[in-house]
């Protein structure tokens, strides 16, 4: 069996498949790591086929895109439509302001099918050739469905977080074309102009695949009406020679801290309340290393004794050293602590979804962040089971050290998080839905 994944070119989108892919070699099967240019070395850096999409001198950059004047307003004309519930309304928010913007370095929305589709005439160009049997697309790259539809392979989305993208086209399809509704689904005018440049219908299957590998916790996800394959998210990320300061004996606590890496990557600017959380640790009798590179560390006066920086060092080598972590809540960082049982601090506060919009200079629209996405239902998720708390970054300094002290001297939060460990060594691992994927092939190629 031959298949081709195609992540986001993030490494972020990458690390998560990583495992399954190496679980699909070693069953067998051929594997091809298709997406942009711009993730070609980090793909062959994991030793996986790459295929590299499009120019490599182009950064794809996703939410950090300039929106076109007058589209934000088109939005939120949309949101109006839907008439959400809040709870709703914040996934909404969620889907159009950072998942959608990331297709559209590929789809540029509002384009025509004559209009230039690179990467994917390359990939459907690649498909047709090379026949995978199987195609798992990530569904911020959707031209993995088109290329999968296009040589009639089997396909279905490879999910790397929580699941916006089939949570709001169900919301758009209980709206659309009713009275006071919507009336176009946003992800569907996205893919049509690239499905119908290769003669692909803009249908179900085309906008959330024929099922979903989907590694986040069951009693965390979003619900939906898609076909599900669950999978244990097995941490992993680029390798570094391990410091020869890690693993030296401690006499007191150390904390993790780490803002990931995707939003600084896309973020240059936002990162203010890095300071105030030096602040926070800085009094306390801890050991702390932050993994945070110079634009995070830009608004720092002075980094405080009991912090090391360093730009990056991989969780699965820092986590077993830690007696807490302090993260964004991102998904995958919530992942490996998970996997380390450790406790966590999870930086989480009520504002609108953290974003904000900028304009610029020539009239376009860019946004800017003041928390992760994924930061409210990770966080209420690790609360729930007593493995962690919310760390509101604009609450006084004395009252965000108490949360840290408390992750620290409550042995609850250890069980909680053991309790985490648990749930995820439960779950399926890579080499065991590799049977799976098997018969679903079987059943939805179509050739």
């Amino acid at each position: 069996m031959r298949v081709m994944l195609t992540p986001w070119p993030n490494p972020a989108h990458l690390y998560p498949v990583v495992p399954l892919a190496w679980a699909l070699q070693s069953a067998g099967h051929e594997v091809c790591i298709a997406s942009h240019a711009a993730l070609a070395p980090r793909t062959a850096g994991v030793g996986l086929p790459a295929l590299a999409l499009g120019d490599s001198s182009v950064t794809p950059i996703g939410p950090g895109n300039p929106w076109p004047a007058g589209l934000e307003a088109r939005f939120e004309q949309m949101t109006e439509q839907l008439d959400l519930n809040p709870f709703d309304r914040e996934q909404w928010d969620i889907y159009y302001q950072f998942m959608l913007p990331s297709m559209w370095d590929f789809q540029p929305y509002g384009a025509s099918a004559d209009d230039p589709h690179r990467e994917l005439d390359e990939l459907v160009r690649f498909a047709r050739n090379w026949r995978p049997d199987l195609v798992l697309w990530d569904p911020c790259l959707p031209i993995g469905a088109i290329a999968a539809k296009a040589c009639g392979a089997a396909h279905g989305r490879m999910l790397w977080g929580l699941d916006y993208f089939a949570y709001n086209v169900d919301r758009v399809a209980e709206r659309l074309g009713k009275p006071g509704g919507p009336t176009v689904d946003p992800l569907a005018e996205t893919m049509r102009p690239g499905a119908q440049r290769h003669g692909v219908d803009v249908d179900e299957e085309l906008l959330v695949g024929q099922f979903t590998v989907d590694p986040t916790p069951i009693g965390m996800r979003l619900p939906t009406n898609t076909r599900t394959v669950s999978i244990r998210w097995e941490p992993f990320s680029a390798q570094t020679p391990i410091p020869d300061w890690l693993y030296e004996p401690l006499d007191r606590p150390r904390v993790g801290l780490t803002l990931g890496l995707s939003q600084r990557l896309f973020f240059k600017d936002g990162w203010e309340h890095v300071a105030k959380l030096m602040d926070m640790v800085a009094e306390l009798d801890i050991d702390v290393v932050a993994t945070l590179n110079e634009d995070q560390l830009a608004c720092v006066g002075r980094v405080p004794d009991n912090v090391r920086t360093i730009d990056y060092l991989p969780l699965n080598q820092l986590l077993p050293t830690c007696s807490a972590l302090i993260h964004q809540g991102g998904l995958g960082t919530f992942a490996a602590a998970s996997a380390f049982s450790v406790p966590q601090l999870i930086i989480d506060f009520e504002v609108d979804n953290g974003t904000s919009v900028v304009v610029n200079d020539d009239g376009t629209e860019q946004l800017a962040t003041e928390k992760h996405t994924e930061s409210s239902l990770t966080a209420n998720y690790v609360i729930g089971r007593g493995a962690g708390l919310p760390l509101d970054i604009r609450q006084p300094v004395e009252q965000m050290q108490k949360q840290l002290v408390r992750i620290l001297a409550e042995p609850s939060f250890q069980e909680g998080a053991a309790s985490i460990y648990q749930d995820t060594v439960a779950s399926p691992t890579p080499n065991h839905i590799v049977p799976v994927l098997e018969r679903l092939t079987a059943q939805y190629r179509r050739r």
